[in-house]
Order: structure tokens, then C-alpha cells, then sequence
């Protein structure tokens, strides 16, 4: 394991407790367009093609687990980025000290060149995951 499995772990176990404090049924994440075609890129060179379903759905949960909502899925982060400075909003990001040389700083790195080669390359991946998701049981 790597340090980005365990920082995963204890972000999302401090957003599930945070939301049990506060009651909340369902926590809205700022993943967007960028976040989730790495994700797919990710999942697929690691051969996790079960997992391509939760990571392309915009919502995800079970009865038992507060559900997660992804309402900027199909939103490039420049155009947010870019929202934020024309609207004058706080904008930051932070990245990892590690996250570079991590397994997502290369997907990053690659759907980059991607896009500087096909602009809509985002959302076809995107397409592509939602295309090959495990859509029920088999039986």
C-alpha cells in the first residue's frame, strides 16, 4: 500500500463521521470531470473493472452507508476554476507532496496529453467507463 491508499481511507472516514455528527443523509463532493476520467483511467490499467460503476455513477451509497453525490461529473475543472476567478470566489487547491510521483499524478499527466491532442477526451472516457461498468448480477 501507498500513501494515497491510506490518505483515501481517513479523508472518507472523516467526511462519513463528520456527516453521522451533523445528521446528514448524503455528502456532495467537488469530484468533477478531471477527478473522474483518472479515476476510470486508473481502475482500468489496474484491471478493477468492477469498480468502473461506482466511480462514473454521480451518486453512489448503499441503504447502510451515507450516499455520495459527484453533481459536477461532466464539468472540466478549468471551466470551474475558471467560474470561481470571474466570480471572484475563494479558489484554492493543494496538492500532495507525493501525488506527482503517485499512481493518479500519472493518470493525470496522460489524460493531459490526451486532451491537448482530443479536447473532448475527458468525457469520452467518462463514456467509456459508464459503457463498460458491470451494470447487474451474473449469473
Amino acid at each position: 500500500k501507498n500513501n494515497c491508499t491510506f490518505c483515501g481511507v481517513f479523508r472518507r472516514q472523516a467526511l462519513d463521521r463528520g456527516a453521522a455528527l451533523l445528521s446528514c443523509d448524503k455528502i456532495v463532493t467537488g469530484h468533477n470531470a478531471d477527478d473522474i476520467a483518472e479515476t476510470v483511467i486508473m481502475n482500468i490499467l489496474r484491471g478493477d473493472i468492477a469498480r468502473l460503476g461506482r466511480c462514473t455513477s454521480i451518486v453512489t451509497g448503499t441503504e447502510d452507508v451515507i450516499s455520495r453525490c459527484k453533481p459536477f461529473k461532466y464539468t472540466y475543472e478549468k471551466e470551474i476554476v475558471m467560474y470561481a476567478h470571474f466570480k471572484k470566489l475563494d479558489y484554492f487547491t493543494t496538492e500532495c507532496i507525493y501525488s506527482p510521483n503517485g499512481y493518479r499524478g500519472h493518470a493525470r499527466t496522460y489524460l493531459k496529453d490526451l486532451e491537448k491532442i482530443r479536447p473532448r477526451a475527458i468525457l469520452d472516457i467518462i463514456k467509456s467507463g459508464e459503457d463498460m461498468a458491470i451494470k447487474g448480477e451474473v449469473s
